[in-house]
């Protein structure tokens, strides 16, 4: 694998659009985008009410399940270095301990779309710690795997490409024992001196400090949503006096901003660059090294996970909850509610229905994931022009005059 993927990390920041939707001048919500429209809709539908359900039927829940999944992959990583201490069925702790990376990825693909308040401030920096994609540098963590074993290593004093589920998965994944790094000097120290087993075990024990760190991330953010002072109360309180969100709607758009994750990032650069809808390493053909989670080949688990995400927040939870579609339907925008909800059915739907991994399509029939594209494609369209003009929402910056 290349050790970076071309579209920077910054440049994913502003993709995901999650951040601005508090007053402009407030630091606190991470804002990025200005304010959206103030001015409450003239209509009878409680948007406090969308706000409640959607912190508690959809994001807290969502980030306590990462933080339960996260533990479990701390203990199964810690029981693979174990096996491979003692010899002791090495390569079945090594499956269970790649299962807990997936059951943890799919919660996190969840929280993806959710990257909100405390996951957007300071640039996204505790979301970075989780998942810095597309930002990997596989050198990088070769690095880690030496530097690690000095008495003094603290992981929360290095960079985002060297930490989070990026770096599990290369080092739970990759087969392939050499170091990736090509620049001279920047090797890791003595690796060509050590044996296979000596790797392996490097690779294990940096993987379990990454695994722990983790856990605490993973807290972290769970602790910043709880609470009568947490991010929670912050958008359930929006309209209140001494509220951050002046009105309720602006708390609404916080919301919104962060489904457009769908838009700029599942669409844009886990399905249009890796086939070649857009440009990507390989000119304009398929190109699978562009995928994400290419050690684990788990795009299209990490796509449906997206799709999944953006229906939940669409309904609040679910269809007898209140949410966004019950929103459309009060300011009389019946069809929209309807058709949203069908496209994003369908697109999860031929998702599932693809057979094989993301890559083997690419490869053997791209036509599909052009198809995929195209599904998610309808759906994103519907967002950026009904949704938005329906709710007198505004858009991020970054779909604002977007023709795509």
């Amino acid at each position: 694998m290349q050790q970076r993927i071309a579209m920077s990390l910054s440049a994913v920041s502003l993709a995901v659009a999650l951040a601005g939707c508090g007053e402009s001048t407030s630091s606190e919500t991470g804002s990025q985008y200005g304010n959206p429209a103030t001015t409450p809709i003239d209509n009878n539908f409680n948007e406090s009410a969308l706000i409640a359900s959607v912190v508690d039927n959809v994001l807290i829940p969502t980030y306590q399940s990462f933080a339960t999944q996260a533990d479990a992959l701390h203990l199964s990583v810690s029981n693979y270095c174990d096996a491979l201490r003692s010899n002791s069925n090495p390569s079945s702790a090594q499956s269970d301990a790649q299962a807990s990376w997936k059951s943890a990825m799919n919660e996190w693909q969840l929280a993806e779309v959710m990257q909100i308040g405390p996951l957007a401030e300071n640039d996204f920096a505790l979301r970075n710690r989780i998942y810095s994609w597309p930002n990997v540098s596989t050198c990088a963590v070769d690095q880690e795997v030496i530097n690690s074993q000095a008495d003094d290593y603290d992981i929360r004093t290095r960079t985002a490409s060297r930490r989070g589920l990026d770096a599990l998965e290369y080092s739970l994944f990759n087969t392939n024992l050499a170091h990736t790094c090509t620049v001279a000097g920047t090797e890791p120290e003595n690796w060509d001196k050590l044996s296979d087993e000596q790797r392996k075990q490097a690779r294990c024990d940096y993987a379990e400090i990454v695994a722990a760190d983790l856990v605490d991330n993973a807290n972290e953010l769970l602790t910043e949503w709880s609470g009568e002072t947490g991010y929670g109360s912050v958008l359930k309180d929006a309209g209140k006096p001494d509220s951050r969100f002046s009105t309720s709607l602006e708390a609404v758009n916080d919301i919104s901003d962060a489904m457009f994750y769908v838009k700029e990032v599942t669409k844009d650069t886990k399905i249009a660059t890796p086939v070649g809808i857009a440009a990507n390493d390989c000119g304009t053909s398929p190109c699978p090294q562009n995928a994400e989670s290419v050690y684990a080949d788990h795009s299209l688990q990490n796509i449906i996970a997206n799709l999944k995400a953006l229906r939940t927040l669409f309904l609040g939870g679910d269809a007898a909850n209140t949410g966004f579609d019950d929103f459309l339907t009060d300011v009389g925008d019946l069809d929209t509610a309807e058709r949203l909800r069908a496209d994003i059915d369908t697109a999860i739907a031929y998702a599932e229905s693809l057979n094989g991994s993301f890559s083997t399509t690419l490869e053997d029939d791209p036509e599909q994931i052009e198809a995929l594209h195209d599904d998610v494609k309808t759906v994103t369209d519907t967002m950026k022009t009904d949704f938005i003009e329906s709710l007198s929402l505004e858009l991020p910056a970054t779909s604002a005059g977007d023709n795509d």
